[in-house]
């Protein structure tokens, strides 16, 4: 029995008359069931020319990785590939859109195309040189992201201080005393830029340790009495007969709890223990997690290092930092804590030099670890080593100018 009389053998020429196309509902967006925006956007394309589709074709989809280190070179991304190639020939081959012949052009993707030719995180993709230039091209790209003139007006210690690191790096010297002693100087400029730029950042610089944990604790006061949690990031010279050598922490506050101190050192000597008291000797009941992260070679950039690894471990909070607050041990960097390395052996050869260290994941600003650290290798004297520090030291005087520019215009 056919409970649901179905109606089978030859139909009758009414009900066939029933089922032609000239009955379908698109015929008319009155007499649509579906709703009117959608039937007249199907008039439309029935009523475009064939020549125009934008049709989904299977293409071989490659992973992120492979992608960039194709587009660097070297034996690390022609593995990736090859592996990514037959990981992607045993699975399901991955969807995309492309552009069929037509007479259609998206204006907005074509200048978007364009932007991104045009800027200058193109360079990420220039070859490397045989051997370290005495001024890497990506380094001058970072210095001449500096306006002097600009500078001037605004600010006469931050002109000083963007003028020194200037003539230190046409002069092929490298960082010094001098040019540490205005890094620390400048420092709490540099603090109000990132705050504004990142409203929870809660930045603080402090020149020695006395200052600097009188402020934790009354944070850790105020948390308690409010009832609301907070973090901070600080960077200070932990130790009181060194001044010019600095460290980051993150701060973690919570009422009830006593505070959670995650302290990041760069520098290669044998500094981690001797800080790791200190800090415990200051406050007192803190717990106090140490993080070595000494990709540093020079004896006068700690300032820099410690503020790239505050800015760091605010940027990781969620999938690193917090990790290491809650108590995990054996938690990886991220391998952006590596950027700066100035030792190429710090990169080569590691797992983690085919990783890419940039926001561009896949696309044509995607740049891996080694390769940045390659480009940024500059010849000095009788050593070799990556600038890349530099560039950021640039990178955060071009940001206090910014800021400072935004301030004046306010008043």
């Amino acid at each position: 029995m056919n409970i649901f009389r179905t109606i089978t053998g030859n139909k009758s020429a009414s009900q066939t008359s029933q089922r032609t196309p000239t009955a379908s509902p698109l015929a008319s967006p009155l007499a649509s069931p579906l709703p009117a925006g959608r039937a007249e956007r199907l008039q439309r394309q029935n009523a475009m020319p064939p020549d125009v589709r934008y049709n989904a074709t299977p293409t071989p989809g490659t992973p992120d990785r492979a992608r960039a280190t194709l587009r660097h070179g070297g034996e690390g991304g022609r593995s990736s590939v090859h592996s990514a190639g037959q990981a992607s020939s045993s699975g399901e081959p991955s969807m995309s859109l492309t552009r069929q012949g037509g007479r259609r052009e998206n204006v907005e993707l074509a200048h978007f195309h364009d932007m991104m030719q045009a800027s200058p995180k193109m360079s990420r993709n220039d070859p490397i040189p045989e051997n370290p230039e005495r001024l890497p091209g990506r380094l001058r790209q970072k210095m001449e992201t500096v306006n002097l003139p600009q500078l001037k007006k605004l600010d006469k210690n931050l002109y000083d201080y963007a003028k020194m690191a200037t003539e230190l790096v046409n002069e092929n010297s490298g960082t010094n005393a001098l040019l540490t002693r205005l890094d620390k100087k400048m420092l709490p400029l540099i603090a109000d830029a990132e705050n504004a730029r990142h409203p929870d950042l809660n930045l603080h610089v402090f020149k020695g340790p006395d200052e600097c944990y009188k402020a934790i604790k009354e944070q850790n006061k105020q948390v308690w009495n409010s009832k609301q949690p907070k973090n901070m990031r600080v960077v200070f010279a932990p130790a009181k007969g060194m001044p010019d050598h600095h460290v980051a922490l993150d701060v973690q506050l919570r009422p009830g709890h006593r505070p959670s101190i995650v302290c990041f050192e760069s520098a290669l000597g044998n500094m981690m223990e001797p800080i790791k008291q200190g800090v415990e000797h200051g406050l007192r009941g803190a717990r106090v997690k140490m993080v070595g992260n000494l990709i540093q070679a020079s004896s006068w950039d700690c300032a820099m290092f410690a503020l790239n690894n505050a800015l760091k471990s605010y940027k990781h909070y969620d999938d690193y930092t917090l990790r290491l607050h809650a108590g995990e041990q054996n938690v990886p960097k991220p391998s952006e804590f590596f950027k700066h390395a100035q030792s190429k052996s710090h990169v080569e050869g590691g797992p983690r030099e085919n990783d890419i260290v940039t926001k561009d994941k896949g696309g044509m600003h995607a740049e891996t670890l080694l390769h940045r650290n390659l480009a940024y290798r500059a010849q000095r004297f009788d050593k070799a080593y990556s600038t890349s520090i530099e560039g950021f030291r640039f990178q955060e005087i071009a940001r206090a100018g910014e800021y400072l520019a935004i301030q004046k215009g306010k008043k």
